[in-house]
């Protein structure tokens, strides 16, 4: 299911989120009477790729190394952003961000100048909300580290390749100190084109974090641990080293975190 909505909506979902408090909607910078769509995604063409780190690389829950085959699907090309959530929450399905401010801005999610970043303060319970109403679902964490990686035999460190880290290819430590407009950076896109995969903001997907599944994983769409205490995040943010933007870098956080440095995107079956 597709929606396309006007960037105007931006106000009548934030006059929604807190609990029947009006708030207005800043004005943007530049007036913009533009539509958004709610997904624009990449095909992920499925076939087997190598997950996780070799040997003497990445931190121990990366390994071992493993061949894992890949369904196809598709992903949204980019994370998603604030006018995307926002519909949701004027359907009535998705809570508002547990703030509407980010690291250096007052405003935010209620400023449609920031239309087209990625929103944040949001819980996997959030995310996984807006992907179904959104006619998907958060990726497995296989599903990500492929699309961030391409197939075998590639077996990149970053979404791009092999060369460090830059404020041309990622927002990471020490470029923006915030989130940056999703899609702005194509040098960092991943061989599928995939953008914003490194930096910018950690992602939420659908698995349990268990530190030692890798070493029992099942080779054809691994789907995690059928039950735990932790989600993982994948992708970095912001704030990152270039350790924590490689493509097999997992971080596990509890379901409820909502912090200004994370937020998702979603996963949709082939053909939709």
């Amino acid at each position: 299911m597709r929606h396309i909505v006007p960037i105007t909506a931006l106000g009548v979902a934030v006059a929604a989120l807190m609990a029947g408090t009006t708030i207005a909607l800043r004005p943007a910078r530049a007036a913009r009477q533009v539509q958004v769509d709610e997904r624009e995604s990449v095909r992920i063409a499925g076939t087997t790729f190598w997950m996780g780190s070799a040997p003497g690389d990445g931190a121990a829950d990366e390994h071992p190394r493993h061949a894992v085959a890949i369904s196809s699907f598709s992903l949204d090309r980019t994370e998603v952003t604030n006018a995307r959530y926002a519909a949701c929450v004027v359907a009535g399905i998705c809570k508002a961000p547990a703030y509407l401010s980010s690291q250096k801005r007052a405003h935010y999610f209620d400023d449609r100048a920031f239309a087209d970043y990625p929103v944040i303060f949001v819980g996997w319970g959030e995310a996984d909300a807006f992907c179904r109403w959104a006619g998907g679902r958060l990726p497995t964490e296989a599903e990500w580290e492929f699309a961030a990686r391409g197939p075998s035999p590639s077996v990149n460190t970053y979404p791009w390749g092999e060369e460090a880290p830059d404020c041309s290819r990622a927002n990471l430590g020490g470029c923006v100190g915030d989130t940056d407009r999703v899609g702005l950076r194509p040098l960092g896109a991943s061989p599928f084109g995939a953008q914003d995969m490194a930096g910018n903001v950690w992602e939420w997907t659908q698995d349990w974090y268990d530190a030692d599944y890798y070493q029992r994983a099942s080779g054809s769409d691994p789907r995690g641990p059928e039950a735990g205490t932790l989600k993982v995040m994948r992708g970095g943010c912001w704030m990152s080293g270039p350790d924590s933007v490689r493509v097999s870098c997992r971080k596990a956080e509890l379901p409820s975190t909502w912090a200004p440095n994370v937020g998702f995107r979603c996963a949709y079956p082939e053909g939709k």
